[in-house]
């Protein structure tokens, strides 16, 4: 195929657009009149610039997803400080028409004062004794204040406390454990002691058995010794 003068290739220009299919003779010449391969420089250029604007559509495009996302993230921002704004209002309003109804019974309660014709003085000491009875609530505030402080003082020393005696509550356990498990292996050598000595003592008793048969047994033969003695005696008389 590479050396064959009449095998049939396609022009270099096909990847641009030349159709040309010939033998390897007739390439040359096609090349040198081929519209496609003297267009082939500029082709490279523009092919160069379509890969350059596409990479730059691409950053563009990430680039937009980025300023979308970005978009949605402030406009998520917007709608709660909007809705927090609504309730800022709403809790404006609300406010206004406590404001309004303090500012009506103010009017009332100045009215009524008016009506009653109580001397300054004796408002004075009226708002002398509610701020004494105020400072009063106060003081007894702060002092329950600062007993709840010392009961807590208190209660986190008795916890400690309390967590201590747990420990050592724990500890005592495990030597408790510890001293009731050496009592067991005691005990069961005890026991296992006892039945040697049993058995010991049973030995021994057997012995005793056989000894007394065996001492019988001698008192036996002595008298039957004796009675041979005395016979032997007699006889010889």
């Amino acid at each position: 195929k590479t050396s064959c003068s009449e095998y049939r290739i396609d022009c270099p220009g096909k990847n641009i657009g030349c159709q040309w299919f010939g033998s390897r003779n007739e390439h040359d010449e096609h090349t040198k009149t081929c519209l496609f391969e003297k267009l082939r420089p500029v082709v490279d250029i523009l092919y160069k610039i379509i890969e350059n604007q596409s990479l730059d559509i691409e950053k563009l495009k990430k680039q937009i997803e980025q300023q979308a996302a970005e978009l949605g993230q402030q406009k998520t921002e917007i709608d709660q400080q909007t809705a927090q704004l609504e309730q800022q209002k709403a809790e404006s309003i609300q406010q206004n028409i406590l404001l309004d109804q303090q500012k009506t019974k103010l009017e009332q309660q100045t009215t009524e004062l008016g009506q009653q014709n109580i001397p300054l003085e004796q408002l004075t000491t009226k708002v002398r004794q509610l701020n004494t009875q105020v400072d009063q609530q106060n003081t007894q505030f702060e002092q329950q204040k600062t007993e709840s402080i010392q009961q807590k003082i208190q209660l986190d020393q008795q916890k400690t406390q309390l967590e201590q005696q747990t420990a050592e509550l724990g500890q005592q356990k495990t030597e408790i454990e510890l001293e009731k498990t050496q009592i067991e292996q005691l005990k069961a050598q005890l026991q296992q002691q006892q039945i040697q000595i049993s058995d010991i003592q049973s030995e021994n008793q057997t012995q005793k058995n056989e000894t007394a048969s065996i001492r019988k047994q001698i008192t036996i033969l002595q008298e039957e010794i004796n009675k041979l003695k005395s016979t032997a005696l007699w006889l010889c008389k």
